[in-house]
C-alpha cells in the first residue's frame, strides 16, 4: 500500500510538468521498479515471447529484499546470476518472488528460454 501511495503522489505531481512538455502525445511507460526502505519492487511482465523490462538497471540495496511482481502467459524460470546464484520458478499468470542479493556488483537477472537479461541488479 505505501509503494502505492508513493506511486499516486509522484504521478500527481509530476503530471502538470509532462502536460505542458507534451509528454502526453508520447506518454512513457510506468517505471519497472519502485525503491523504499523496505527494499526493492520490479514488474516484470512475459508474454507473447517479449519481457518487459528488457535490460534496464535497478539500483538495490545489498541485503535488502528485492520483490519481483511477474506477470506472464506462460510458466517459466527465472535466473538470478548472484553469489550463490538463484533459481527462481513462476507460473503462468501473477506470482510474486522475493530474493536478497547479499554482495555488492551488479547482478544480471535473466529469462533463459527468452535469452534475454530482464534487469541488472546494481547492489551496493
Amino acid at each position: 500500500m505505501r509503494t502505492t501511495l508513493v506511486t499516486l503522489v509522484t504521478v500527481a505531481a509530476v503530471a502538470p510538468w509532462l502536460s505542458a512538455c507534451g509528454a502526453a502525445e508520447h506518454p512513457d511507460p510506468s517505471p519497472p521498479s519502485v525503491t523504499s526502505a523496505s527494499g526493492t519492487s520490479i514488474d516484470i511482465t512475459i508474454k507473447g515471447g517479449t519481457v518487459t523490462p528488457d535490460g534496464d538497471r535497478v539500483k538495490v540495496q545489498a541485503g535488502a529484499p528485492v520483490t519481483l511482481h511477474i506477470d506472464a502467459d506462460t510458466s517459466g524460470e527465472i535466473h538470478v546470476h548472484s553469489t550463490p546464484e538463484q533459481e527462481i520458478e513462476f507460473s503462468k499468470g501473477t506470482s510474486i518472488r522475493r530474493l536478497t542479493i547479499t554482495k555488492p556488483g551488479i547482478v544480471d537477472v535473466e529469462d533463459h528460454a527468452l535469452d534475454r537479461v530482464i534487469v541488472q541488479l546494481e547492489a551496493s
